[in-house]
């Protein structure tokens, strides 16, 4: 017959501890671990913020790595390419149509910019005149303030100076980080696979399996993201240039739809700015009139756009509510200013996926078990 053994009682707490009511432990015990986790997280931030300049572009070829890796994948199971010569093809590719964008844009600015010139000129005077008309301001107060602004250029030229000193290093930092994203893009396209495999092999055996499958889940959502956003930029660029076209502006048709879709990938920001720069655009080329149905056209757009495509095209992988948005961008803004503000999101959606799947609430069941890892 077994012998019973008597059930085992936890360890006695001192008198001290015992006279601290449960909850009020439980409750430090949850603050010095959250304590920990914000200290940690928020070292972690400062150090990338210190090495902005491998960070951004590396999130930016991780961004670029979701766009071209469906091509490289095509390329590679259809064509007798390996998957080096794929990567390198996609990224020559994506190389050549920016530099078709930019250049096709820049030489339409270009052949028209004394004509915007001349418009520039007669908009601003037309404006002048109505402000004289409307609100009985005469000349000697505009030029008055025109002076004004003049002494105050002039007192703040030698912060003007060392702005542009600034923007030189600024425009090294540039060149440095075009490399490293087009080296790391090329590498994360060609053995990205390979990466994550010797990362997760650092991990605990036990903690492979469920990081591999979170970081699926994260990765999923981000791609959802990504396709969709471009997709999203492109009806944006598409809707306003052809609004261009009817205005009788179809010259500045390229260069407003590249505008468009670059300022698009800012969330919030990026339609408000981007939109109101094609109005301005007309009201200084045309009149009023046509600025206010260039403003129509712009509201349709980006309303078709929000509540149309963008909940039809990302779907549960990218559920996040509007609010969490509005607090992502604006923390982002806050702590990397445009940079955190165009990377606020897609981090947010990869880390929600991810952490709602180490939760037990996978968000995307469908995509089961990679039992080949």
């Amino acid at each position: 017959m077994p012998k019973l053994r008597p059930t085992p009682r936890p360890p006695a707490l001192s008198p001290e501890v015992e006279e601290i009511p449960v909850g009020v432990r439980r409750l430090a015990a949850w603050s010095w671990r959250l304590i920990v986790i914000v200290a940690a997280s928020a070292l972690l931030l400062w150090g990338l913020l210190q090495v902005t300049v491998v960070v951004i572009p590396l999130l930016i070829a991780v961004l670029l790595t979701v766009l071209l890796t469906p091509v490289v994948n095509v390329l590679t199971k259809y064509t007798f390419l390996g998957r080096g010569a794929a990567s390198f093809i996609a990224l020559l590719g994506l190389l050549l149509v920016i530099a078709g964008m930019f250049t096709l844009a820049g030489r339409q600015l270009i052949a028209q910019w004394p004509d915007i010139q001349t418009r520039a000129v007669e908009g601003f005077q037309s404006l002048l005149d109505w402000t004289q008309t409307t609100f009985q301001i005469d000349m000697p107060m505009i030029n008055t303030a025109i002076d004004e602004g003049l002494d105050q250029l002039q007192q703040y030229s030698g912060q003007l100076v060392s702005g542009a000193m600034s923007t030189a290093a600024v425009l090294g930092n540039l060149g440095t980080g075009i490399v490293v994203c087009l080296f790391s893009l090329f590498f994360l396209l060609s053995s990205g696979g390979a990466i994550w495999r010797w990362l997760v092999g650092l991990l605990p055996p036990d903690a492979r399996v469920p990081t591999h499958e979170g970081f699926r889940r994260g990765w999923k959502a981000l791609s959802a993201y990504v396709r969709t956003q471009i997709l999203v930029a492109a009806v944006d660029a598409f809707g306003i240039s052809i609004g261009m076209v009817f205005m009788g502006l179809g010259s500045y048709a390229v260069p407003i739809w590249l505008l468009v879709f670059l300022f698009s990938f800012v969330p919030l920001v990026g339609a408000i700015a981007s939109g109101a720069i094609a109005v301005l655009l007309v009201l200084v080329l045309q009149d009023w009139i046509f600025a206010l149905i260039m403003l129509g056209i712009v509201l349709l757009v980006q309303q078709a756009e929000s509540n149309l495509l963008q909940p039809l095209l990302m779907g549960k992988a990218v559920d996040i509510h509007p609010l969490g948005v509005f607090l992502g961008v604006a923390a982002g803004v806050l702590l990397a200013g445009i940079p955190g503000a165009l990377f606020s999101i897609p981090i947010i959606a990869f880390v929600n996926a991810t952490l709602l799947y180490m939760v037990g609430r996978d968000p995307t069941p469908d995509l089961h078990r990679d039992k080949a890892a």
